[in-house]
């Protein structure tokens, strides 16, 4: 589990469905609008190559974003606290009220590492789900052809 550290408390984030309805609901949007909505990333690209130049987090110098991730923390700390078997006390105040300005980012990146982990995609696999033989049957003769 991440943990990030505000305040003097080690705070560990924890991701769920659970917690995208309540990001739903406090912070009214997707964890796919996050990166819009509270971090403000965006790439600016080359016109001339048409690659990436640079990439921007506007949530270090926006206001209302800085308060969104506040909330988000708050959020997801609770939910970490809980799974931790801690009571779950954070309030948005607190976390912004705690946060270090030089270091908004770094909690950024901490909370995105946490919902990217989160929405990844659990994969079933022969060990633990169902196969599908034909499937299977299909791979192993392009195998054997080769």
């Amino acid at each position: 589990m991440t943990e990030i550290k505000i305040g003097g408390r080690v705070i560990p984030l924890y991701y769920s469905t659970y917690e995208l309805v309540e990001i739903q609901k406090e912070i009214g949007c997707t964890a796919y609008e996050l990166n819009d909505q509270v971090f403000g990333l965006r790439t600016e690209v080359d016109e001339e190559t048409g690659q990436d130049k640079a990439v921007h987090f506007d949530v270090g110098t926006d206001p209302e974003r800085q308060e969104k991730l506040g909330k988000l923390i708050s959020i997801l700390g609770n939910a970490g606290l809980e799974e931790s078997g801690k009571e779950a006390d954070l309030t948005y105040k607190w976390v912004l009220r705690k946060m270090k300005p030089g270091l908004v980012l770094a909690y950024a990146f901490a909370v995105i590492a946490v919902i990217t982990e989160g929405n990844k995609i659990e994969a079933t696999t022969e060990e633990n789900g169902p196969v599908d033989e034909g499937l299977e049957e299909e791979n192993a003769k392009k195998q054997q052809g080769k």
